[in-house]
């Protein structure tokens, strides 16, 4: 079966959209399936481009090192050159997987939220913070679905709904109304979600840039200091494994943009 996509749809005005699959293993022989159900979609204004990857080794992309692998290179160069205010990434699990997807120590293991259900096995939730705080402003819409491998009908119908809703949507606001008239309860969960990750992760990555280009750092232990430091002065509520990946997301900030950084 044929896993490769990429379709560009719409005009270039208006806000850019980028929907991405198969970002590691062989998710992109499920994700494939989904993006079928809205290859021919119209959209209002500005830009929708539907990309699904062929399979790659797994890495994880909760890893950091996945950003600098041959695959996550691929899905930033594509970031980068269509600058999406509402980004998508489609996954699929196993049913085993499942639990640790939706566990509610998810963040104190993996620094990330966990994901919640929709219906149907779909489930909903954010990016990783490191990408979502590199490569996005704090306003844009950069979301995660997570469907069942070898997705039955009555996931993609609700995978479909989701991604028809952002595809015609111009905003974060507009998505989020949208969803909250199926979704109530998980809109309320990504509404704290986001609320957490604006007053903790994004202010202490953005204080961690500025000190990074205003002090010399020489070693992995002059970053930990700093990071230390700044989480305890300025407050932000992060568990030791966020602010593990506040450092790394420094390392791979500074490998996109900051090629003369010290730190080595």
């Amino acid at each position: 079966m044929e896993v490769d996509l990429f379709k560009v749809i719409g005009g270039k005005k208006g806000i850019s959209r980028l929907f991405i699959g198969g970002l590691h293993g062989k998710e992109g022989l499920s994700t494939i399936h989904a993006f079928k159900t809205i290859k021919y979609i119209d959209v209002n204004e500005g830009k929708l481009v539907l990309c699904n990857l062929p399979p790659s080794p797994y890495l994880s992309t909760l890893d950091p090192l996945y950003f600098l692998s041959l695959a996550g290179m691929k899905v930033i160069n594509i970031i980068q050159k269509y600058q999406p205010g509402i980004y998508l990434e489609l996954h699929c699990y196993h049913p085993n997987k499942k639990q640790k997807l939706i566990n509610m120590d998810r963040k104190d293991i993996f620094g990330v939220p966990r994901l919640v259900e929709l219906e149907e096995g779909v489930l909903i939730g954010s990016t990783f913070p490191l990408i979502r705080s590199i490569f996005f402003d704090l306003n844009d819409f950069p979301f995660i679905l997570e469907i069942p491998c070898n997705p039955p009908v009555n996931s993609l119908e609700v995978s479909s709904k989701i991604m028809k809703i952002a595809a015609q949507s111009a905003n974060r606001s507009q998505i989020m109304k949208k969803i909250m008239k199926d979704y109530p309860y998980q809109v309320e969960r990504l509404d704290d979600y986001f609320h957490e990750f604006s007053q903790n992760f994004w202010p202490a990555f953005q204080e961690l840039k500025k000190n990074t280009l205003e002090m010399e750092i020489k070693t992995f232990q002059d970053l930990d200091k700093l990071i230390t430091g700044l989480v305890r002065e300025g407050g932000f509520d992060l568990n030791p494994v966020q602010m593990k990946q506040l450092g790394q997301a420094f390392m791979v900030y500074r490998e996109y943009n900051l090629p003369n950084s010290d730190l080595g």
